[in-house]
């Protein structure tokens, strides 16, 4: 019980996103079948001409931030600040501290702080018509303070800049670019309207406006309510923030049911198996009077006195293990949830239900013995014909094969996808964001050589994304004697790129400065934009018409498909440019040697030139392996809950097998006394149990293959669905109960034949 409360608050909390927004119906996101990110221009385009969109916000999400505030800097952690459009306090409802949610963001230059930044920048100081400098160059007016975003909110920022003057800060040719995708669109919408007829009239709206020629691709866009966007949102690629699945939900939800279920099989084992102890009980009662049904309802109610002294007992433990939980999780989960009504009637269900599914069988079963056949000396209680004693111990070992079977897939998989060769090298590999080093090439070309001149450094470049980065930033390309350009993800990069990153060309070359046209004339693909592009022939000196920057070029190289994002995606056709004004991800590869010290000397060079700069530097590996938390998290938690299912399950064999030993004692005895060696009686023992076993795999592997194999199609690249794991949990089941029912065994086998054969 108090694994189903735990996994009931991670349940109830998983289900709570976003509900907290008394619009939350009638607030919808508009998704790409790829990724939720949109072009600047898109939601006015929309809202002007779709009459069911009442109103709409932008959210223009960007990476890690400077803050100055007076003479203090701070780094805000990614998907810590974002520019916003001023309705993005009507639509959504984010409570305020000071200022007016409707105006805060309307002037241009303005910032919204979370109460959790008030306090650090600020203190006891009004942060009211407070400016802050953000990134070394945009000076903005603190107009509002809201309270932290609450923790189930599909996105939290903490500070957040008026988009009303975008046009100045990025310039009005991004602003009515539609390869700068970046923009998260959410549409407060009419109470009614059609779906389909909604996402289609975008679609055709979108395709019109965007000029992409008759025969291009049609983008079918689509919408997502706010409260399915957290559980919902595992087809899209580089979403706002990490987000669940309702896979693990429903996960979690099994987990915990089937826990509880193993429990009352022992329960419902224990009891009637057990039911000599209470055979002349029943006997004299009926005898006086009692009826079956009033025999049925002392032990239903006995079940419910036992199911509440558990249920303290539970939220004992949950009070106790809840910190831990919430670490195992990566949860803000909190006892007080529990003291909501809604979480009280949950629970009272789940006590009432357990208690008829443990209590009922028991109590029939018990109060149909006949009081004349029980109270003769020697009579027995009666086997059932069906034995379903043993039938409840074949649906546990099911259970347990289930979960160690899924747990074994789940750990080969997540053991793939942090080990699977990518086609790059991510050893050693050091990232960091310098702020706006376009601005002056001549300043960044003199840090690489400053770096380059470390022992520890091997290579030095910059670039506008780095594998496990969203390839969301999408240009056209139009080869020559082609008519219909093609949208491509575009990737900006410094000399050295792909050097860094270990990769070599499969064929041509790669940038070099020996080439001075390699910047405004050379582009580099990859083989899945060649299949793309469908270039004819050697690919090597073909000419295209590239976007982003507005140049013609040349392809000098291509370079082999790598998994530039994550393995939940298929490789995209890239291109590579080099573009000094896109990139601030520096990249640094450095040979193994003390990581902090090398880190600090680093940091303390990228200091000398550019005293502004914040330089927080990170392993691309490390941030390689976050992609795959979640998962992470989800197979150490199912890890846990199967080893305590086991345990559970082996709770209840091992009195099963007491109870049985104690009953065929004179059997025992009896069979030792005519020579049956102690291998003998234990065979006897196990072969009940090994039949149910064996069936037990027989129906919990297909089970296991279809949950597991559904899971499996999350992912782009997956392992194979080998037999071994199967294999493996049968066993590991088939072992688990010849251990538990073996010591019994043993132990009676061992037993003096004469005191068994005294036994009564």
């Amino acid at each position: 019980m108090a694994v189903c409360i735990l996994l009931l608050l991670y349940i109830k909390h998983e289900l709570s996103y976003d509900s907290f927004n008394k619009n939350a119906d009638h607030i919808y996101r508009l998704c790409q079948p790829q990724h939720p990110f949109q072009a600047p221009q898109t939601a006015k385009l929309l809202a002007d001409n779709i009459p069911e969109i009442k109103d709409y916000a932008r959210i223009l999400v960007r990476g890690k931030t400077i803050v100055q505030y007076k003479d203090k800097r701070y780094l805000e952690k990614e998907n810590a600040f974002a520019l916003a459009d001023a309705s993005l306090f009507r639509i959504f409802s984010f409570k305020f501290k000071q200022g007016d949610p409707e105006k805060a963001l309307q002037p241009p230059f303005t910032v919204v702080i979370s109460e959790n930044l008030a306090r650090k920048y600020f203190g006891n100081e009004n942060p009211i018509a407070q400016v802050i400098k953000l990134d070394n160059e945009l000076n903005v007016t603190i107009t509002g303070v809201m309270e932290d975003m609450p923790q189930n909110s599909h996105f939290r920022y903490e500070l957040i800049a008026s988009l009303s003057d975008a046009d100045k800060i990025f310039g009005s040719e991004s602003m009515n670019n539609w390869g700068w995708q970046n923009f998260l669109v959410y549409f407060l919408m009419q109470d009614r309207f059609s779906q389909p007829a909604f996402e289609k009239k975008c679609s055709e709206l979108i395709a019109k406006h965007k000029n992409s020629g008759p025969d291009s691709p049609a983008v079918k866009y689509s919408i997502q309510n706010l409260r399915d966007i957290h559980l919902y949102s595992s087809h899209l690629e580089g979403d706002i923030q990490p987000q669940n699945s309702i896979t693990y939900v429903l996960i979690f939800s099994a987990i915990g049911f089937l826990i509880l279920l193993i429990a009352c099989f022992n329960y419902v084992n224990l009891l009637t198996a057990n039911a000599t102890t209470r055979a002349k009980e029943i006997a004299i009662r009926k005898v006086a009077g009692a009826s079956r049904q009033d025999l049925a309802r002392q032990f239903i109610g006995e079940s419910f006195v036992v199911l509440f002294i558990a249920l303290i007992l539970a939220l004992v433990f949950v009070a106790i293990c809840l910190p831990v939980f919430n670490t195992l999780s990566g949860k803000i989960l909190s006892f007080k949830t529990l003291m909501q009504i809604g979480t009280i009637l949950e629970i009272l269900a789940m006590l009432i239900i357990t208690g008829f599914l443990a209590g009922s069988y028991p109590a029939f079963f018990l109060a149909k013995y006949q009081p004349a056949k029980t109270l003769k000396a020697g009579a027995t209680t009666g086997r059932s014909k069906y034995n379903f004693r043993k039938i409840l111990v074949g649906a546990q070992f099911t259970i347990v094969i289930v979960l160690i079977c899924s747990a074994l897939f789940m750990f080969n998989q997540i053991h793939f996808l942090q080990n699977k060769k990518l086609g790059f090298d991510r050893g050693y590999t050091l990232l960091a964001e310098v702020d706006h080093p376009a601005d002056d090439v001549e300043k960044y070309n003199a840090l690489k050589q400053a770096l380059l001149k470390e022992s520890v450094v091997k290579s030095v470049s910059m670039a506008s994304r780095v594998p496990s980065d969203s390839l969301n930033n999408l240009g056209t390309l139009l080869p020559a004697g082609q008519t219909k350009p093609i949208l491509l993800p575009f990737v900006h990069v410094h000399y050295d790129y792909f050097e860094t990153l270990g990769i070599t060309a499969a064929q041509g070359r790669l940038f070099s400065s020996k080439f001075k046209t390699d910047a405004d004339e050379a582009i580099i693909i990859n083989e899945a934009a060649v299949k793309k592009l469908e270039l004819k022939g050697n690919p090597i000196g073909q000419s295209v018409a590239c976007s982003w920057p507005k140049s013609n070029r040349k392809v000098i190289g291509v370079v082999d498909d790598f998994h530039f994002e994550s393995l939940y995606e298929k490789i995209q056709p890239t291109v590579f440019v080099i573009d000094y004004r896109q990139c601030y991800q520096l990249m640094i590869k450095v040979n193994p040697s003390n990581a902090q010290n090398t880190i600090n000397k680093l940091a303390a060079i990228c200091k000398n030139f550019y005293p502004d700069g914040v330089f927080e530097f990170h392993f691309l590996d490390t941030k390689l392996e976050s992609l795959y938390q979640k998962d992470k998290i989800t197979f150490q938690l199912m890890g846990y809950f199967t080893i305590l299912a086991i345990f559970i399950a082996c709770m209840g064999l091992f009195g099963l097998g007491l109870i049985m030993m104690k009953s065929r004692t004179k059997e025992i005895g009896v069979r030792k006394v005519l020579g049956a060696s102690i291998m003998q009686i234990l065979i006897l023992f196990a072969k009940d149990f090994t039949r149910w076993v064996l069936i037990a795999n027989i129906i919990a592997w297909p089970v296991a293959f279809y949950a597991m194999n559904k899971w499996l199609q999350n992912f782009a690249y997956r392992i194979d669905m080998t037999i071994w794991p199967f294999l493996l949990s049968g066993l590991s089941a088939l072992v688990i109960a010849l251990l538990t029912v073996g010591y019994q065994g043993v132990k009676a086998a061992l037993a003096n034949p004469i005191e068994s054969l005294r036994y009564e």
